[in-house]
């Protein structure tokens, strides 16, 4: 076995900094010891729910069957229960003969080389989610291969998790909004960037304005957004949480708790965690940004299709496209209308419909109606 391994450092620490993933590393590793299963793992340990995976000397179709096996892995879950400062041995939490009792070993292992036990390295876990590099060693592997794998991995560890962190961090910066202050002055309503616990990050103008007055929302003395009233505090962290959760647009959720009307608010996410890498969105998404903008029918402007951009994140385009669609034209009439191709017509719907977390044109269409209807917009004030 390979002792020189000066490359596949320089390797691992290339591949972060050109956000290319660990996978072409472990490829590469995988190349030099062709005996050795190695695989790569993201995925949330106590289901069967993989959201990223590379694997590597398992022989054919080991991602497809991994992916949908039945019986529950007994590997993954020892992700939540070792020391991530040190190389885990499976052999340390469960034997290898109680894996070979197990359903997943008759499913999977027995038929990718009879695997029985594995060393790992923990790459990061969060909650019940945890991504992790294996060495899955086969049944036949004797002690000194076993003790040279042990030593690899030993070697590699602190490497794989500072190249780990590092992608994490350089994607953290990549989802974080450019210029956050000019794009919300640009929102003619109140608007806050916060974090999934309300800590606030940016606001603008009209916000400082909410804020100062602390009629219904305030900044606490932890510098997050709080509510005066109880009820409304808790519909508050409701929708932060299931914002950033589901990655979807929460509201309107009404700042008044006694039935009459009054401001209300939104939480979008700025951006979807479906944009992020697979690998890394179960550690990135509980902490993306959301975009906060409350709404006071008495000052928000009148006009529909600026109604639907400020309160949808759209362009003025996509507003005019939505706004023509909710007035029951086809979207090919629409587009003549906007003087518009029909190709560039499905695309400002398609974007639209992505920021809404609408699912289809008559989604979009419905959502954008109760948005009007909440905010007393009359038929006469559309164009």
């Amino acid at each position: 076995m390979v002792n020189d391994h000066s490359s596949l450092l320089h390797k691992i620490y290339s591949a972060a900094l050109l956000d290319e993933g660990l996978t072409g590393v472990l490829s590469d590793l995988a190349t030099t010891y062709p005996d050795l299963p190695i695989s790569y793992q993201a995925q949330c340990v106590y289901r069967n729910k993989v959201y990223d995976c590379a694997m590597f000397n398992h022989g054919e179709d080991a991602e497809f069957r991994l992916n949908h096996a039945v019986s529950p892995n007994p590997f993954p879950p020892i992700a939540l229960q070792c020391d991530p400062s040190d190389v885990v041995f499976t052999g340390d939490f469960i034997s290898t003969a109680d894996v070979e009792n197990t359903d997943f070993y008759d499913e999977f292992l027995k038929d990718h080389g009879e695997i029985n036990r594995a060393f790992g390295v923990i790459l990061h876990r969060e909650g019940e989610d945890s991504a992790f590099v294996a060495a899955n060693l086969p049944r036949r592997m004797g002690r000194k291969e076993e003790e040279h794998v042990r030593s690899l991995f030993g070697f590699l560890r602190p490497h794989l998790q500072n190249a780990f962190g590092l992608l994490l961090e350089l994607a953290k910066r990549d989802a974080e909004p450019a210029n956050p202050q000019f794009w919300l002055d640009q929102i003619p309503t109140a608007a806050l960037v916060v974090e999934p616990d309300g800590r606030i990050l940016h606001f603008n103008r009209q916000a400082d304005k909410v804020l100062t007055t602390g009629k219904a929302l305030f900044i606490d003395r932890t510098v997050r957004l709080g509510a005066r009233r109880p009820q409304i505090q808790s519909a508050l962290q409701a929708a932060l949480a299931k914002a950033s959760g589901l990655s979807m647009p929460v509201g309107p959720i009404p700042l008044m708790d006694n039935g009459h009307p009054g401001p209300f608010f939104f939480v979008l996410p700025i951006q979807h965690k479906d944009q992020l890498h697979p690998g890394l969105a179960p550690f990135l998404a509980p902490r993306l940004p959301l975009l906060v903008t409350v709404f006071d029918p008495d000052d928000v402007p009148k006009s529909s299709e600026k109604i639907l951009s400020t309160a949808f994140g759209l362009t003025d385009r996509e507003a005019l496209l939505v706004q023509q669609l909710i007035l029951g034209v086809s979207l090919k009439q629409a587009a003549e209308n906007l003087q518009i191709s029909y190709n560039t017509a499905r695309n400002h719907l398609a974007s639209a419909t992505s920021k809404t977390g609408a699912h289809s044109q008559a989604d979009i269409v419905r959502r954008g109606t109760q948005l009007l209807a909440k905010l007393g917009d009359q038929a006469s004030d559309r164009t």
